[in-house]
C-alpha cells in the first residue's frame, strides 16, 4: 500500500491505522472520527472564550511577548493513496484518509470490502449521509472495484463529488441484478446516473453523443416502472430530453428453426431444421432418414416463392444452413450422385 506526495515520494503502509497514533494527534484538532461535521460553537460560548482570551492576552502582554505554536498539517502536499485489499468497511474510515490528506487526487481502494459510501457516525447513525464527499474537494480518481456495494442510491452519491471524473466500479454484487442486461446497457445506465464522470471503468473518454444516448435509454428504461423505483436523476433528464416514447421492439434476427420439405424420389417427408447447421450436418441427418450415403448425397435447394427459377444446388459442406435464407414452407431435393 502505498501514499505518494506531490513530490514524487512515496511512504510504505498497510493500513491508514497504520500510523494512527500520529492521525490521532493531528485529528484531534480536526473533529471526531466519523465523517460528521462538526457542530459550530454556540455564538455565546465562543464570545465569552474570545473574550476571556483577550482580556488573559492583555494582561499578559506586559509580561510576555511569547507566540503560540502554528500546527501544519505535513500530508497536505500527499495526491495519491493506494489501500488496496485492506480491510475497511465503512465509509466512516474513508473519511478520516480525506482529513488528513485534503490535496487528495487519486484513491484506489480495489479488492476492499466497502459496503456503501453513506457514512456513519461512532454509534452507526447514517444522519450525515449526505456528507459523503465533504473530505474530498480535490479527488479526480476513485477505484471502488471489488466493493460489497449493492445499492443504486451509492452510484447516485459519487454524482456529488465535485472534481471526481474517473471511476472504477467492477465486480460489485449490485451488478448481479442486472444479469439480464448486456454490457452496453449497463453501462448506459452508470453513464446516465453519473454526469459528471468522464471515464469510466478505464474505458474511453465519455463524448457528447454516448452521453445523449445514455441518458435517452435511461429515460426509456424507467418509463413503464413505478414511480416510487424511480430514481431522482430520471426526472432530472426527462426536465433536459422531455419525455420519450418507448422504442418498438423489432426482432430482425432469422427463425432459428424453419420447417422444410424433403424430397427423395418418390418420398417426401416434413422436418423442423435449425438453420444454424451446415449443409455437411444436414446430410448426415439425412443419410439416416433416406438410407442414402452423405458422401454419395446431392441436396438442391427450392426457395417457395422462387421455384420457376429453379433449384439452388447445396454444394459447400461448411456453408451454414442460414446464408440460404431458408424460411418454413421451403423445399430440398436429395439426389443420389451417378457413379463416373
Amino acid at each position: 500500500t502505498g501514499v505518494t506526495s506531490s513530490t514524487g515520494a512515496t511512504a510504505s503502509a498497510t493500513a491508514p491505522e497504520t500510523s494512527q497514533k500520529q492521525e490521532e494527534n493531528e485529528e484531534e484538532s480536526m473533529g471526531n472520527d466519523s465523517c460528521a461535521a462538526e457542530e459550530p460553537a454556540s455564538s455565546g460560548s465562543g464570545q465569552r472564550n474570545r473574550t476571556s482570551s483577550a482580556s488573559s492576552s492583555a494582561s499578559s502582554s506586559s509580561s510576555s511577548t511569547e507566540v503560540p505554536p502554528f500546527r501544519t498539517n505535513p500530508h497536505a502536499g500527499v495526491r495519491k493513496v493506494h489501500l488496496t485489499g485492506n480491510y475497511i468497511a465503512e465509509w466512516s474510515e474513508i473519511c478520516r484518509i480525506g482529513r488528513v490528506f485534503p490535496q487528495l487526487e487519486t484513491l484506489v481502494l480495489a479488492d476492499c470490502p466497502l459496503r456503501s459510501l453513506k457514512p456513519t457516525d461512532a454509534e452507526g447513525n447514517n444522519e450525515n449521509a449526505e456528507e459523503s464527499h465533504k473530505y474530498f474537494p480535490n479527488l479526480k480518481l476513485l477505484n471502488l472495484s471489488n466493493a460489497k456495494i449493492d445499492s443504486w442510491e451509492d452510484i447516485d452519491r459519487l454524482s456529488s463529488f465535485p472534481a471526481l471524473n474517473n471511476v472504477r466500479l467492477q465486480y460489485w454484487p449490485l451488478w448481479s441484478r442486472t444479469d439480464s442486461m448486456t454490457e452496453h446497457e449497463r453501462r448506459q445506465l452508470l453513464i446516465a446516473r453519473l454526469p459528471n464522470i468522464s471515464i469510466l471503468n478505464g474505458g474511453d473518454t465519455i463524448g457528447a453523443v454516448e452521453r445523449e444516448d445514455a441518458e435517452r435509454s435511461f429515460i426509456r428504461h424507467y418509463l413503464d416502472k413505478p414511480e416510487t423505483e424511480r430514481p431522482p436523476r430520471y426526472y432530472e433528464l426527462v426536465g433536459v430530453h422531455g419525455k420519450l416514447d418507448p422504442l418498438v421492439n423489432i426482432d430482425l434476427r432469422p427463425e432459428r428453426k424453419v420447417k422444410v420439405r424433403f424430397t427423395f424420389e418418390d418420398k417426401t417427408v416434413e422436418r423442423t431444421v435449425d438453420v444454424n447447421r451446415t449443409v455437411s450436418d444436414l446430410k448426415s441427418r439425412l443419410e439416416r432418414l433416406f438410407e442414402v450415403p452423405a458422401s454419395r448425397m446431392r441436396l438442391y435447394y427450392v426457395d417457395q416463392d422462387l421455384r420457376d427459377l429453379g433449384a439452388e444446388e447445396m454444394k459447400y459442406p461448411t456453408k451454414v444452413l442460414y446464408s440460404y435464407n431458408i424460411r418454413s414452407g421451403d423445399e430440398i431435393i436429395i439426389e443420389r450422385k451417378v457413379k463416373s
